[in-house]
């Protein structure tokens, strides 16, 4: 099936031309026409960006990160200025020396960081925020000539931020931009209410609590507390994975092929969540279930799982059949599996009521069990399975969009644009998806 995944590595670098390009005016402009610097505290806060993009967290989860240079970005919005906030975006990603980078990567995050931090600045002067302070007392003032303006700036600064990411992962992968932005927001939307908080309590500190350079002490203590409770998540999570992989490596004792099709399933599943627009801890739910969508085959009888579907008897049907309902009591008790384990218990429920275990019918059914119904369906069609060959991606699609009332018709026509998008290869037993 042909996908759009493979696209031309000269797109990607026209892209990321382009918004160095707009990096270089955003620099130019605040430059020519933004209010004066003052060196020290832009030194200090080029020194902050530097520190929170080297101790920033990227791997907690494929979806989750914790870095405060966007706290510092804001903050520098109002405390150096247009042509300040952006001097310190472009240096802080500039001195990123992550060796795992390609060049192309670091002049993305370096251009996109100084846009964030020159256009949010501008945002803020323009919607009347003050330049100078100082000068400001009360609630009253702080709350209109700078709390106001720098949530505006904030909400900016989040928008630029989905939309320049949205535009490389768009023009690398043929993701639709709409999508892209908002699973960006979703998931990113929250904290930049936080950055907005803490951006202002900055501000605050620095002019009309008259701390200046301290009040980088008092902003930055607290952050990095919660950088370590971030990174000790992160280890829970990364336990979490292992704990998954030790799951799917025991059916593969009894299996082997089925490593190959639950790690597909997985794959394939958190691509039509993702598609469906679920919150990203929906996602990691249904991924989990894709996972173990047959986990329950450890219960099965070595000979009842490899003897061909025609040699079977009644019994034997039964007991294969269930395995949904046993791969659910045996991951009962684990904590982080909970949701899932509702996702696997009802993945053979029809979406016109009449399946099994409960007989749920539409939006009854969890979204997990009727994702990983279609995905899984998919899977199983698209590999071969005791002497039966394989069907083409194309008329797999077509089998499930012709069984009338089994499966959500939202995530069939998601699964065919993800498809269409991501392209699929045959799973092969113990490959990665």
């Amino acid at each position: 099936m042909k996908g759009e995944a493979a696209r031309q590595p000269a797109s990607v670098t026209r892209y990321i031309s382009v918004v160095a390009c707009a990096a270089v005016l955003v620099g130019v402009c605040s430059f020519a026409f933004g209010t004066s610097v003052d060196v020290a505290p832009l030194l200090l806060f080029c020194a902050m960006g530097v520190l929170s993009v080297r101790l920033r967290e990227p791997n907690v989860t494929s979806r989750i990160a914790f870095s405060f240079l966007s706290i510092i970005l804001l903050a520098s919005a109002v405390v150096v200025g247009p042509f300040g906030a952006w001097l310190v975006g472009l240096v802080s990603m500039a001195t990123d020396r992550n060796s795992a980078m390609r060049w192309q990567a670091v002049t993305f995050n370096t251009a996109q960081a100084s846009i964030v931090g020159g256009v949010g600045a501008w945002a803020y002067l323009l919607v009347g925020g003050a330049a100078d302070v100082g000068g400001l007392m009360g609630l009253n003032a702080l709350g209109l000539n700078v709390g106001i303006p720098l949530i505006i700036a904030d909400i900016v600064q989040c928008l630029i931020n989905a939309s320049l990411l949205s535009g490389v992962i768009h023009v690398s992968t043929g993701a639709p931009v709409r999508v892209l932005v908002r699973q960006i927001l979703v998931s990113s939307g929250t904290a930049y209410i936080g950055y907005g908080v803490i951006g202002f309590l900055f501000v605050i500190l620095w002019f009309p609590a008259k701390l200046g350079a301290y009040s980088a002490v008092l902003i930055l203590a607290p952050l990095l507390v919660a950088r370590w409770a971030f990174v000790q998540y992160g280890e829970e999570l990364r336990s979490h994975e292992r704990t998954l992989e030790t799951l799917v490596t025991t059916l593969g004792r009894k299996d082997a092929d089925a490593v190959a099709r639950s790690r597909a399933t997985a794959q394939l599943a958190e691509w039509v969540a993702e598609e469906l627009a679920l919150t990203p801890a929906q996602i990691g739910t249904v991924r989990y279930a894709g996972a173990l969508r047959e986990i329950g085959l450890i219960g099965v009888p070595w000979r009842v799982l490899h003897r061909p579907p025609e040699l079977l008897s009644d019994p034997e049907r039964r007991v294969l059949s269930g395995h949904a309902q046993v791969g659910a009591r045996l991951i009962e008790g684990i904590d982080f599996l909970e949701d899932a384990r509702s996702g696997i218990q009802h993945q053979d429920e029809r979406f016109d009521g009449t399946g099994r275990p409960d007989g749920l019918a539409g939006t009854d059914i969890p979204p997990a069990a009727r994702i990983i119904a279609v995905a899984g369906e998919f899977v199983d069609l698209t590999q071969p399975r005791h002497g039966v060959p394989p069907l083409v991606p194309e008329i797999a699609l077509a089998r499930i969009a012709d069984d009338a009332g089994r499966f959500d018709p939202r995530a069939v026509r998601a699964i065919a644009d993800v498809l269409e998008r991501h392209g699929w290869a045959v799973p092969v037993a113990g490959s990665q998806p």
